[in-house]
């Protein structure tokens, strides 16, 4: 009887020691979650907290596409914008990049091609949205939904390139990401230190035709004028003025650059017609504009380009030599352009 109280006692005691073996540790499940978790902060100063690297992303700005493509993760993407479609440079472009957007079969959750629509966002199921920082309701709209989103501000240059390093770590592209950033950097600094100052003053038009809209002291295109070497003809520290004829002949800019906008929109206008950059044919488009976008880090390109508008002694030959090789850096690909 007691030997067999004894085996009795044995086996409950190796299954309670099995048991125990299988009990999860709780502190190792932990380090194991921390090991497969990735984070990174947003534009907003929010900490963005993914399970794992994200898989399936919904993009909602042009601009942000452009990023994802550069870090060599459009494979992840579900969701653009329509506008990609509809942009004949940008499209033409990413078409060499991904057959799906030569195809045309990556969704476009948006109402017509200009707000995003939440339910379409979520039918996607994506594990990570990318959006810019400007409309906070639908921003907290989506995360109320359970969705994570990484926002962008892309103030200037030192935030781009932030940015795209952050989210280069919530894609798994972080290596990727510090690559391009990188050697953006350099250049920068290059351009920074270089002598090539020129007094001439630049105006810049906002896009579709909106030429009495200019970028003030501070802005994005503030930092890429002031990179070129040129000047912002622009004196107010406000965004996005708006201004009048009187007020463009006070500033007498030497150049006027558009941006997605015709030469025609600045030439027909009567009110325009005797301001010195227009009488001398001093006003250039940014045409495609796609190689130029300075929401992204081709701000660079953006004001080499202005660089070689303001200062004929850099040559169109030492620009087109570098908008290649930047090209090469940044998509990490030979033979785009």
């Amino acid at each position: 009887m007691k030997i067999k109280n004894l085996l009795v006692t044995g086996l409950f005691a190796m299954v309670f020691a099995l048991q125990d073996c299988n009990k999860p540790n709780s502190s190792y499940d932990k380090e194991i979650s921390s090991h497969t978790q990735v984070t990174a902060k947003d534009s907003r100063g929010k900490t963005i907290i993914l399970p794992h690297e994200a898989q399936r992303i919904v993009v909602l700005y042009n601009a942000l596409v452009d990023d994802v493509y550069m870090l060599q993760a459009g494979g992840k993407i579900v969701g653009i914008p329509q506008q990609i479609y509809e942009m004949e440079d940008t499209y033409s472009f990413l078409s060499k990049l991904d057959d799906r957007i030569k195809n045309k079969t990556i969704a476009t959750p948006t109402f017509g091609g200009s707000s995003s629509n939440a339910e379409s966002i979520v039918g996607l199921k994506p594990d990570l949205v990318l959006t810019f920082n400007t409309d906070e309701d639908h921003i907290n709209q989506i995360e109320n939904l359970g969705i994570p989103v990484f926002t962008f501000s892309s103030l200037n240059d030192e935030k781009i390139l932030e940015e795209l390093k952050n989210v280069g770590k919530l894609l798994g592209k972080q290596k990727r990401a510090e690559e391009i950033t990188g050697y953006v950097s350099e250049e920068v600094r290059k351009m920074r230190a270089s002598r090539e100052i020129s007094p001439k003053k630049i105006y810049y038009a906002w896009s579709k035709g909106r030429i009495m809209s200019t970028s003030g002291k501070g802005s994005l295109i503030d930092m890429a004028i002031s990179l070129s070497g040129a000047q912002n003809a622009c004196p107010v520290p406000v965004e996005a003025p708006n201004i009048s004829a009187e007020t463009m002949y006070k500033w007498n800019p030497d150049l006027i650059i558009l941006w997605n906008s015709k030469l025609s929109d600045v030439y027909s206008l009567k009110e325009l017609a005797a301001l010195p950059a227009v009488k001398n044919k001093q006003v250039f488009a940014m045409s495609p504009s796609f190689p130029y976008d300075p929401h992204t880090v081709k701000f660079l390109l953006f004001a080499k380009q202005l660089r070689h508008w303001c200062m004929p002694e850099y040559t169109q030959e030492q620009l087109d030599k570098e908008v290649k090789k930047t090209f090469e850096v940044i998509y990490g690909k030979k033979g785009l352009i």
